[in-house]
């Protein structure tokens, strides 16, 4: 006979068997429920990853940032955006920093950033420019009047003429290509 399961099996084995009440098998043992979780203990701020510090410092995803530099003063950028800027070099430590709409303060002061630009200055490999519309695209382009990094979608193709040239769709200004090494 073929059954789909043991359980199935043992269930028909003790209807067969109905003159010994006794099962046949002993029942397995009941695990006991794992004891509840214990909180984590709070940890030393070098110890933290920039994510911990962030959350702990009350920065939270809808927390926006303005760079205080010329060129930068219609940009709003979240976390993630932020630490991308950091990690290409576009921010320095010594850039001021809008959060939300506080004074800024010079990013190298905010102890959430401080771990990036450490990060940044013992890396030896130069990651390739970010646009700094869209972070997470590289910048195949600079706008020739503001020096803007532009990705693709910052930089569309016009025609003028018989000839396309590169516009940035920030300024109106062109659009030169960047040179990756």
């Amino acid at each position: 006979m073929d059954f789909p399961s043991r359980d199935e099996a043992r269930v028909y084995a003790s209807l067969q068997t109905s003159e010994s009440p006794a099962p046949l098998e002993a029942p397995l043992p009941v695990a006991p429920p794992p004891p509840p979780p214990r909180p984590a203990a709070p940890r030393m701020s070098r110890s933290m990853s920039p994510d911990d510090q962030a959350a702990d410092s009350g920065v939270t995803e809808a927390t926006r940032f303005r760079v205080d530099k010329p060129g930068w003063e219609t940009d709003v950028y979240d976390r993630r955006a932020l630490r991308n800027l950091i990690r290409t070099g576009e921010i320095l430590d010594t850039d001021r920093i809008r959060v939300d709409n506080a004074d800024p303060v010079s990013a190298g002061q905010l102890p959430y950033l401080r771990s990036l630009f450490s990060l940044r200055k013992q890396t030896t490999a130069q990651p390739p420019v970010c646009c700094r519309t869209h972070t997470e695209k590289v910048a195949y382009f600079r706008c020739h009047d503001t020096g803007r990094p532009l990705c693709d979608d910052c930089s569309p193709e016009r025609k003028f003429g018989g000839t396309s040239i590169r516009v940035c769709s920030h300024c109106g200004g062109t659009a030169q290509e960047i040179v990756h090494a």
